[in-house]
């Protein structure tokens, strides 16, 4: 028996041995390593040490992979022995005992076969799991006992303690090919038993999660359903199916199902059938083999038991023959002949378990049944036939008292498990939940594999496409190159050739630093054709650059020696910085190269080449050419030599000793201030953005003010003390220093500077600069400007922040104070403080009491331009602002006030039309408005005329606006009573009728005397009352009165309409009467021709006949009834021409078709030219004069009265609309 099971293990060592999984990850490893090792190359891995890194890297990641995953078995079957004892165990000693006996079998383990593979607990866990369920004394212990399988404890002891009566709770046998668990009874058919028995399984799925079980077998016994009727049948099939669905529920897997009949040899007649079998034919398999048939579950495995247990039949019935011919005992015979029978008719009991328990329930997931077989342990008992005589009919015809032997052998046990069960232990699988989730997964699995194929085929296409695209790409490009230089084609075209080339070996160039993701096979072969492409461009360098470029230079240079003879001295110093570069760039190219300058000489390669290839690099469009060229420039200095012995790829340009000789003589004369402070301004007016208002005031005053103003930064404090100071100095100094172009260095090639020269130079500069500077920021006040208010509530807003000391004003203020004391010498006065600083640091350090006080002196150049602004701008020592400023702000608050009062109040425009009232008028003394116009007088009265102007401006905008909204308030309120008191009846009466429109229907003269008459009408009334406040008349024209230039805005029309509206109640009122008239004399005048004439109007008349002339005296209106004036004239030969008029204004209608002439005083000549049907007209004339001195007798006295329908140029909305647009 020992040897066998050696052999056993040796067998089962070495097949384990070459499929298990170590050895297929040894494989893998040494399959990855073999990649590594050979294909290496492919992904840069082109040496040995490499190589050999690569492969210590991946062994490294294997091994920390292997033993990770043996920690983690183990710990897994560590923990899942510990708590596998415990749920077993009822006390603590049985606790200590199961444990003692685990640790056993364990280390009985580890001398099995199972040392190729695990060790210890970690077995536990891998090994696969077989469960047995079953009602009790079901056979299920006896089954597992009598399998023939292999326990290898070292003292053949059973790991279980038994319970009276069958195990307790659960049997774990530890085989060398699978643990086995033998449940309890109970399990299977006591409900009460279902907490304990779903905790066990929550047990296995925690600790075997991926795989908790491999199989499970049901063992019933034939006893158990031959002596069970139909109902007995369904509560055994209900109580199995229940545990199986837990089963699946509870551990989430499917698994093959095998139903084990126990205890077979209580059929009658087994033994003596089945006695004659050796000890290897009792191991082979009784039963019927399912799975093949129903592994997909399209046939009904009922159906197939019964096909299978036929099958059997008919093998047991072809054996008896001769079983019954070897056997001697006549009784023996009857039972061995009637055997195949009684097996027969316990299929049929059988046959109903199986279909019951096969049965498709939808509520439930059909367990995967693998297979039904028979087996017999050693248990003694009664056939069936002796102990149940209802079901002796069942069993034959042949009925024969037996005697029962004692069987001591188990039948069908063994290969049950060796061939079946254990070989089907990779079949389990995932419930319906799992198998979907599986579907899923895999899809996606085979899905990215397809994937990553394709896109690795795809990449390799990609990479072996790019490589050949690029290559062929140089080559097309050097060969454009060659073809344009054999060729002699145009410049434009070589050039054109060459950047493309250029283009091309950038690209290449940039690959050698990180290669695009379409290489990262390594299929790339551009890094060997760069040393070639390189060649060929610094060739065309030479040919395009160096060549044209130094015979181009030379020319400039003699242009410049020709004009420099020609011009004056003003001529000269426009071209002096232009012929000092010319010849720099010639030094640097050919006989300095040590002094290159790379930024200088790139600027002038570029102008060269634009202009050499008509090429304007300014344009929009030229932008990415620019960018080339500019690279190429920059290859082109990288590759010039900076020592003249040891030349680099691009060849040294040609020098002319005679120009620069002459050069050096020309250029050695005296510098002037002007031009060169105008280029030191020029050169970096582009380099910083000029500044405005908003950037320097906070976020909540930045709409008080505007300004559209852009500071140059150049004449800010950072600007001069960044670039203008020391490129003044610098300036100054290299015109007056030894300098390597003028071949002035010492023999060191230092430059000695003529310091005194050098500092009258940077005076005269700075005289220029600091000039500017001051005009820039006068000009910056002046242009802010404050726009006007929307409204009182507006105003208030605004004048809280005006008011403020930490308002605009003082944002303002700051910024002018921050760049009106630019230092002296900014550099020098930095290192004094730092200096300075220093030391009051070590003072304070070592206690000392004497702390030096840090001081800057200020530019002498605006010293005294900007004494005046710094006593508003500079804060003082204790405030963030000036006293000066302080005052003024204080004064603002105090209209802030008023105006806040006024903005608040329910009548806002009656209050405004009242401080507007009492403001023109004088009459408050204590008004915050003149308050602070007179603070501001007072402080700018001794200002120098410039800043006066300035600050005046500045300060009294706000006043200027504050003063403008109320007017605009009041305006509403005077604009809505004006209309509604004086416009409407003068629209409605008056406009458009005679006698102020010509062409238009008379007006009454009621209404004329109701609307003019100086007393009691509509219009002098309402001057009266609300508008004599706001104007004045002088010399008899009506203008509107101004607070300090500012007027509540009348329209020039309304004045102009109340000038001519006084004119006309003058001429109509007389001496203040109610109703309109005017009293006249009249006189006619002979005219030769005329014997009669004639003037009346309502029954007045002169009638002239060429008697001697007198004064006669009219009035008007007539006080006649009829309202009719008629003129005539009769000649000499009788002819009589008429003119008549009716209505009330009939007279004037006449006088208006005359031609009125003044003659002297009060006294006018009116002529009237009478025409008829004939040639001749008739002339009459008369005499004019007034009662007083009026314009009753001019048409356009009257005809131009006229009265506008607004008050003010614009109505108020529309100024404020105005105002807003502005800003």
């Amino acid at each position: 028996m020992q040897g066998r099971v050696n052999k056993s293990g040796l067998v089962h060592f070495l097949l384990g041995l070459v499929s298990s999984r170590a050895t297929g990850q040894l494989i893998g490893l040494i399959a990855v390593l073999s990649i590594v090792w050979f294909a290496g190359r492919m992904v840069g891995l082109d040496t040995t040490d490499k190589k050999l890194i690569a492969m210590g890297a991946v062994t490294a990641v294997f091994i920390l992979f292997i033993f990770i995953r043996w920690l983690w078995t183990k710990r897994s079957g560590d923990k899942l022995a510990s708590e596998l004892a415990s749920h077993n165990a009822g006390s603590s000693a049985e606790l200590d005992e199961i444990k003692d006996k685990m640790q056993e079998a364990l280390g009985s383990l580890k001398a099995s076969h199972l040392g190729a593979g695990y060790r210890g607990n970690t077995a536990l866990y891998a090994l696969p799991w077989y469960m047995i369920i079953g009602p009790s004394a079901a056979g299920k212990s006896t089954l597992f006992a009598n399998s023939g399988l292999h326990f290898p404890y070292s003292n053949s002891s059973e790991l279980h303690i038994q319970g009276f009566g069958g195990t307790r709770n659960c049997d774990w046998w530890f085989s060398d090919q699978a643990i086995l668990i033998d449940t309890a009874g109970r399990y299977t058919t006591e409900q009460s038993e279902n907490k304990e028995w779903l905790s066990f399984l929550s047990l296995l799925k925690k600790y075997r999660p991926k795989l908790p079980i491999n199989g499970v077998m049901v063992a019933i016994s034939v006893a158990d359903v031959l002596t069970s009727d139909s109902e007995e049948i369904r509560q055994h099939v209900k109580l199995v199916r229940e545990r199986i669905e837990e089963l699946i529920t509870q551990l989430g897997v499917i698994f093959p199902v095998y139903i084990t009949f126990t205890k077979t040899d209580l059929i009658s007649g087994f033994e003596p059938f089945f006695s004659d079998l050796s000890e290897q034919e009792r191991e082979q398999v009784f039963g019927a083999y399912l799975l093949d048939i129903s592994e997909d579950q399209k046939n009904d495995p009922a159906e197939m038991f019964e096909v299978r247990m036929q099958d059997l039949y008919e093998r047991l019935c072809e054996q008896r023959l001769s079983k019954v011919a070897r056997e001697r005992n006549e009784h023996r015979k009857q039972l061995i002949l009637d055997f195949p029978n009684q097996f027969k008719s316990a299929s049929t009991k059988l046959t109903e378990f199986v279909n019951l328990l096969f049965k498709s329930n939808p509520y439930q997931e059909v367990p995967w049944f693998a297979g039904v077989y028979f087996t017999s342990g050693t248990q003694e008992g009664t056939p069936i036939e002796r102990i149940t005589n209802g079901v002796r009919d069942q069993f034959g015809a042949v009925i024969v008292e037996q005697k029962q032997e004692s069987i001591t052998q188990s039948y069908f046990i063994n290969r049950v498990f060796n061939d079946v069960i254990f070989k089907l232990q990779d079949l389990t699988r995932g419930n319906r939940k799992k198998r979907l989730v599986g579907r899923w997964l895999k899809g996606l699995t085979v899905t990215s594999g397809l994937a990553s194929i394709a896109a690795i085929t795809a990449l390799l296409i990609t990479s072996y496409t790019s490589n050949q695209l690029l290559l062929n790409q140089g080559e097309a490009r050097v060969k454009a190159v060659v073809e344009a230089s054999v060729n002699k084609a145009k410049d434009e075209q070589k050039l054109a050739a060459t950047l493309a080339l250029f283009d091309h070996y950038g690209q290449l160039r940039s690959y050698e630093d990180s290669l695009p993701w379409y290489f990262i096979f390594g299929i790339y072969e551009g890094d060997e054709t760069l040393g070639s492409v390189a060649n060929v461009l610094f060739n065309q360098m030479n040919q395009l650059i160096t060549y044209p470029g130094e015979e181009r230079l030379l020319t400039q240079i003699k242009q410049y020696e020709t004009q420099w003879l020609e011009d004056e001295n003003e001529a000269k110093a426009t071209i002096r910085q232009a012929y000092y570069d010319a010849l720099k760039m010639h030094l640097m190219m050919s006989t300095n190269p040590e002094n290159m300058s790379p930024e200088f000489a790139k600027e002038q390669l570029l102008n060269f080449i634009a202009e050499h290839f008509n090429i304007d690099i300014n344009a929009e469009e030229q932008a990415p050419i620019y960018t080339q060229l500019s690279s190429l420039v920059d290859m082109y200095l990288e590759n010039m030599g900076n020592d003249i012995e040891q030349p680099g790829n691009i060849v040294f340009w040609q020098s002319n000793e005679t120009s620069i000789a002459l050069a050096r003589e020309n250029l050695n004369t005296q510098p002037e201030a002007f031009p060169l402070y105008q280029q030191v301004i020029t050169s970096f007016a582009e380099r910083k953005k000029p500044l405005l208002l908003n950037n320097f005031m906070a976020s909540k005053n930045r709409d008080v003010f505007k300004s559209k103003y852009k500071i140059p930064y150049v004449y800010t404090n950072l600007g001069w003390e960044e670039y203008v100071f020391p490129e003044i100095k610098r300036i100054s100094r290299l015109v007056f220093s030894g300098d390597w172009v003028m071949g002035t260095s010492n023999d060191s090639g230092q430059n000695v500077v003529d310091e005194a020269q050098a500092e009258t130079l940077a005076k005269a500069m700075r005289a220029y600069y600091f000039k500017d500077y001051g005009n820039t920021w006068f000009e910056f006040l002046d242009s802010v400007k404050m726009p006007a208010f929307r409204d009182l509530n507006d105003a208030s807003i605004d004048f809280a922040r005006l008011s403020s000391m930490d308002g605009p004003f003082n944002d303002l203020m700051k910024l002018v104070s921050d760049n009106i004391t630019p230092a002296d010498a900014p550099l020098k006065s930095q290192a004094s403080i730092g200096k300075t600083a220093s030391d009051v640091a070590n003072k304070l350090a070592l206690n000392t009491p004497t702390i030096t006080q840090i001081s800057t002196v200020r530019a002498p150049e605006l010293e005294s331009r900007f004494a005046d602004l710094r006593r508003f701008a500079q804060a003082n020592a204790q405030e963030n602002s000036s006293d000066y400023l302080r005052q003024y702000i204080s004064s603002l608050s105090s209209i802030h006030s008023d105006i806040k009062a006024m903005a608040a109040s329910n009548e806002d425009d009656a209050q405004a039309m009242i401080f507007a009232q009492e403001l023109l008028s004088g009459n408050s003394q204590s008004n915050a408005l003149q308050s602070s116009w007179i603070i501001i007088e007072s402080q700018t009265r001794a200002l120098d005329p410039q800043t006066k102007e300035t600050l005046d401006a500045l300060f009294k905008a706000p006043l200027h606006a504050g003063i403008a909204t109320i007017m605009a308030k009041a305006r509403t309120q005077l604009n809505q009573e004006w209309e509604n008191q004086v416009y409407t009846m003068y629209n409605s009466s008056l406009a458009g009728k005679y006698p102020f429109n010509l062409t238009g229907p008379d007006a009454a003269i009621a209404d004329v005397s109701e609307f003019l008459n100086a007393e009691t009408g509509i219009l002098w009334g309402f001057i009266n009352t609300q508008l004599k406040p706001f104007m004045k008349v002088r010399r008899g024209v009506w203008e509107e009165k101004q607070w300090n230039g500012v007027g509540i805005g009348f329209s020039p029309q309304l004045l102009d309409g109340l000038t001519k509206a006084t004119k006309v109640t003058r001429s109509l009122f007389v001496n203040g009467a109610d109703s309109a008239g005017f009293t006249f004399q009249m006189m006619p005048v002979p005219v030769r021709g005329i014997r009669e004439t004639y003037l009346g109007f309502s029954e007045q008349g002169y009638r002239y006949r060429n008697e001697p002339e007198e004064w006669r005296n009219f009035s008007w209106p007539g006080r006649g009834a009829a309202e009719k004036a008629v003129l005539y004239g009769l000649d000499n030969k009788g002819r009589r021409i008429s003119i008549a008029q009716d209505g009330p204004w009939a007279l004037l209608k006449v006088l208006n078709s005359a031609n009125v002439k003044w003659i002297k005083g009060t006294e006018f000549l009116a002529t009237w030219e009478l025409k008829d049907k004939s040639e001749e007209p008739l002339t009459v004339q008369f005499s004019l004069k007034s009662g007083r001195n009026s314009g009753i007798f001019s048409k356009y006295m009257l005809t131009s009265f006229a009265l506008p329908s607004n008050l003010f140029s614009q109505t108020p909305t529309l100024a404020q609309s105005q105002s807003r647009t502005m800003q």
